[in-house]
């Protein structure tokens, strides 16, 4: 697996998305926050099940202590960095009135966080604050937890067949958020920030991986397309009906990913994706106008992969080059 810039600029959709969504840029829909966030699921189980595929192809096998290593290289430092700023503002009394009255308790949610479970968290009825968007991080995490070894093991019935396998589970999952949106197993919080409830988005991803599926360009358009239609459609009421629908068109996107989506502005923006995720909805509570949020975030963002990221990143690729891996993601949100 070659790099790919144009999937850079598909996480830099995804990314303009949640932050145009959650900024309140003019154009943007609520539901933007969600469509961005399911591609970046798509994406995510598409380029890890990848770099694993190509790690047991070259070398007969997939070391996951190295795979979790280098998981905490790309994701910690920069989240630490973000929870010592939280908790500089919460300890200084700058934190705005606003966020104050949402009665968080950041000791909580702090140890949500940095034991990856905040979204469950969400789900047990703490308010996660300013922190409110780490809930897909933790989804991210969990994914990462426990996918390598059922890779394992299902590859040993073939990729076809265990594909096969994953795409029964993912299809399970749509009438699964109908049960929970009826409030029998959790109602709004676990339909929101629920594992099982994106875990369609994942497996999907992972099954474009397994079967090595590249659909025809136009694909990939019509399911940017229909990420846009979707960002406009989704309001909370409806969420249950237009998540399966997000999928569906996060995954043609991926499978069909244009090329001219590797245009270097795009790609940029998907590289630095990570640190504006991050670092978008600190700069947001202050209630600034969208056209000061957006450039202080990729202000911040930019300093984040310079000083932050990219020094673990050269120590993670340091680890591939002991460990040849015949592959090279670029790094972003939720990548590899």
């Amino acid at each position: 697996m070659k790099h790919r810039p144009e999937l850079d600029g598909l996480r830099g959709i995804a990314i303009i998305l949640v932050l145009g969504a959650h900024a309140g840029i003019p154009g943007f829909a609520d539901g933007g926050g969600g469509a961005g966030v399911t591609l970046f699921f798509v994406l995510s189980g598409y380029l890890i099940t990848s770099l694993l595929l190509a790690e047991h192809s070259k070398t007969g096998r997939v070391s996951i202590r190295t795979f979790y290593y280098r998981r905490a290289l790309r994701l910690f430092p920069a989240l630490a960095v973000v929870l010592i700023a939280v908790a500089l503002i919460v300890a200084t009394g700058l934190m705005p009135e606003n966020v104050r009255q949402l009665g968080t308790d950041y000791r909580v949610v702090f140890l949500g966080v940095l034991t990856y479970v905040s979204n469950w968290v969400a789900v047990a009825g703490w308010s996660l604050g300013v922190l409110g968007h780490t809930w897909s991080l933790a989804v991210e995490e969990q994914f990462y937890i426990i996918w390598p070894a059922l890779l394992l093991i299902g590859l040993r019935m073939g990729s076809a067949r265990f594909a096969i396998v994953v795409l029964l589970v993912a299809i399970a999952v749509t009438p699964w958020r109908f049960v929970v949106a009826s409030d029998s197993v959790g109602g709004g919080d676990h339909l929101v920030a629920g594992t099982d409830c994106h875990a369609d988005a994942l497996l999907l991803g992972c099954v474009v991986a397994l079967l090595g599926t590249r659909l025809p360009q136009t694909a990939g358009w019509l399911g940017i397309a229909g990420l846009c239609v979707v960002m406009w459609l989704t309001t909370a009421a409806n969420t249950v009906i237009f998540l399966p629908v997000a999928v569906i068109v996060s995954t043609l996107s991926v499978a069909g990913c244009p090329v001219r989506l590797a245009w270097a502005p795009l790609a940029f923006v998907g590289r630095i994706s990570y640190g504006l995720y991050l670092w978008h909805q600190i700069v947001n509570m202050w209630g600034m106008p969208w056209f000061v949020v957006i450039p202080l975030s990729f202000a911040i963002a930019c300093a984040s992969f310079v000083l932050i990221e990219r020094p673990f990143l050269k120590l993670k690729d340091r680890l591939r080059m002991d460990r040849p891996v015949s592959t090279s993601a670029s790094p972003g949100l939720l990548s590899a």
